[in-house]
């Protein structure tokens, strides 16, 4: 007698997917059923025996995994296999849900139709190997109940094999346990994956492999769903092999009998470490992103504060001089005033500047040599005042002998040495400041320079991140004295980039903090060491320099700033020099070449053609006159840039008036030197 076709069930909304499968599966001896929506499909489950469900997952009305979940509430079809088809990408979302769902597998579009074939065929041969079994567990129950026991253990025994078989091929972890929870079955997953043979030592030893943060929390989960009869989903971490652990999602549902009765539970441990990783690096990369969004804040919040303090002050002393009733000490004040916020406003610049270099890794070191005794006597000299204006006295020693000619950034060193004992003047109220120089060779070859004081000192808590930028002890400091909190985060990599560093190496609160500061320069061979701190200190003597003169200088001005005009006019012409204006970089191109000057200052940043463009063209012209570019642009870059567009020379906004005179005064008096050179070789 031929034995009915078995039935399979194909569900697919469009028509092209049906005829798809048909063309497939058809004149494989299937019975192939076909449903174009999720209802039309429901309806069918009563009307067949189906052996395998192949269901798409979108479809209008019910998807897949709504459809899915429906068919799985049917008596009869608990564990029929459903296979979702879907063209959805292989998102672990959506295969999770797919699972959560019912599925037994997914098979992606494209699909390749010797693996679908397959993958039905294996099914239908366990629905027919049940079907069977069921035939025969009909006829055994006719014979003795010995026999019948007998061959049912066999099939039973057979049955588990295949699920065994079943279980080793598919790419995850899968288990079973009784219905109290002891675990009875693993498969061939456990044991690539842990190393460890589940029928040897997995009875009593499986925890072993779990994390033990994680396993407290898996077994009071598992211990709840054994008494509510619930599925459970977990996420822990299991050791691998080779020690490595990794994030495993936990997945377990009832394994029940024909009466609903809970009989064990059967689970699958899937890897989803990548995953896991993924989401923690977004997680952490979303924090650093607020904290710089934070930090961002914070940095605007400082800036504003301490820009706009010196500005106050320039605007407010400015507005008074406008008064004509103020004395002449009053307005020498006022100026004073201003000049004095005017260069703290100039040092807050600089300051984030080269702080902004440093972060972006565009610091330049220059290494040249530095007479340690100009560089101290100058400090002494400079800062001596400041110290007498507070009673504090200023000491300097040294520890040993120590080089009077080393090789490093004078700017650097200067700039470190002066914010760390300009920062120690500031900070003590009474006392002293005294600062000691040792030399730490042969062995180190560093420089080091401690400088300690009798102030307010830093608590503990506070040190911590002292060298971070904006940073003081607290609020109250910065109300009481002032300051961005850039100089020692700048003094920290600027003595790092010169091959050291700065540190706090003891601060008592209310008694004072002592800081170390060590560079790595090079000392030239043959240098003199002095053994004697006193030897170091030099004044510099003789009279003051005078204003350079620019008597009978012509001047072609280029500034589209009409306050920098006047300024920069009101300098140069009270020096004796004769200056003509020029607003534009085009304006200046027609001038210089309609007459005779002897300097050109160039703004850089100008409408209409830039002092870029305009140096270029008139180079290009051979025009010979000393071109001095006059910009607000400080890093070395702009300089170079200036420099290889044609100009001499490269002044930074703002302007000191002695610099202006003296470099205007060389390039003219270069550039006249070599008219009557020429004039004269023409003579002869």
């Amino acid at each position: 007698m031929k034995s009915k076709p078995v039935d399979i069930l194909l569900v697919d909304d469009r028509e092209d997917g049906l005829i798809t499968l048909d063309a497939v599966l058809g004149g494989q001896g299937y019975n192939l059923v076909k449903a174009l929506s999720g209802r039309e499909a429901l309806g069918l489950l009563n009307l067949y025996n189906f052996a395998v469900i192949l269901l798409d997952v979108q479809m209008p009305g019910l998807d897949g995994f709504e459809t899915a979940a429906l068919i799985r509430e049917q008596p009869n079809y608990q564990h029929v296999p459903i296979l979702f088809i879907t063209a959805i990408n292989k998102d672990e979302y959506y295969i999770q849900r797919g699972y959560e769902a019912g599925a037994v597998d997914y098979i992606f579009k494209p699909f390749d139709p010797i693996i679908l074939r397959a993958k039905v065929a294996v099914f239908v041969d366990l629905f027919l190997k049940t079907k069977q079994i069921q035939e025969q567990a009909e006829v055994i129950g006719k014979i003795r109940a010995r026999e019948q026991l007998h061959e049912l253990t066999r099939l039973e025994v057979e049955n588990l094999r295949r699920y065994s078989n079943l279980a080793d091929a598919i790419p995850h972890i899968v288990w079973k346990t009784s219905k109290d929870g002891t675990l009875t079955y693993c498969n061939q997953g456990w044991k690539t994956y842990t190393g460890s043979d589940f029928g040897k030592n997995g009875l009593t030893h499986w925890h072993d492999a779990f994390d033990p943060k994680d396993l407290h929390r898996l077994l009071k989960i598992s211990l709840d769903s054994i008494e509510t009869g619930e599925s459970f989903s977990f996420e822990s971490r299991i050791v691998r092999y080779d020690g490595e652990l990794r994030w495993h999602f936990i997945k377990s549902v009832p394994d029940k009998d024909e009466n609903g009765e809970v009989v064990g539970w059967i689970g699958t441990c899937t890897d989803i470490h990548d995953r896991k990783v993924a989401e923690t690096r977004l997680v952490d990369a979303r924090e650093q992103a607020e904290a710089a969004s934070r930090a961002k804040t914070h940095f605007l919040a400082n800036m504003s504060h301490e820009i706009r303090t010196p500005l106050n002050a320039i605007l407010g002393f400015s507005e008074l001089l406008l008064n004509p009733g103020m004395t002449a000490n009053e307005k020498i004040t006022s100026v004073s005033t201003i000049q004095r916020n005017g260069q703290q406003l100039l040092r807050i610049i600089d300051e984030v500047l080269d702080i902004s270099k440093i972060e972006a890794g565009r610091l330049e070191i220059e290494r040249t040599s530095v007479d340690l005794r100009d560089l101290f006597s100058e400090l002494h000299s400079s800062l001596s005042l400041k110290a007498l204006e507070k009673n504090l006295v200023l000491s300097m020693a040294s520890k040993g002998p120590f080089p009077a000619l080393i090789e490093t950034d004078p700017v650097r060193l200067r700039q470190i040495i002066f914010n760390l004992v300009g920062n120690a003047i500031k900070f003590t109220q009474t006392g002293s400041v005294e600062v000691e120089v040792q030399w730490l060779g042969p062995a180190h070859s560093k420089l080091r320079i401690v400088v300690k004081d009798t102030g307010i000192g830093i608590e503990a808590h506070h040190a911590e991140k002292l060298f971070n930028p904006f940073v003081q002890a607290d609020s109250s400091t910065t109300r009481r004295f002032g300051g961005t909190g850039l100089g020692l985060a700048l003094s920290k990599k600027l003595a790092q980039a010169l091959g050291g560093d700065v540190r706090l190496e003891e601060s008592t609160l209310g008694s004072g903090s002592t800081f170390a500061i060590e560079i790595a320069p090079v000392v030239p061979e043959g240098t003199a060491f002095i053994h004697g701190f006193q030897q170091g200190l030099r004044r510099a003597s003789g009279p003051s320099r005078e204003m350079a003169s620019l008597d009978g200088v012509r001047i072609l001005l280029v500034e589209d700033a009409v306050d920098n005009q006047t300024l920069l006019t009101r300098f140069l012409q009270m020096a004796g020099a004769s200056v003509e204006l020029a607003n534009n970089g085009q304006e200046a191109v027609q001038k210089a070449q309609a007459q005779a000057y002897d300097v050109v200052l160039m703004d850089i940043q100008m409408p209409v053609m830039d002092g870029y463009e305009a140096t270029n063209h008139l180079r290009k012209n051979k025009y010979q006159v000393p071109i001095i570019a006059l910009t607000a642009h400080a890093l070395k870059e702009e300089r170079e840039k200036s420099l290889r567009a044609g100009c001499n020379d490269h002044l930074t906004k703002p302007v000191e008036r002695r610099a202006l005179l003296e470099s205007v005064s060389f390039y003219a008096s270069q550039f006249k030197e070599m008219h009557l050179s020429e004039s004269s070789g023409a003579a002869r």
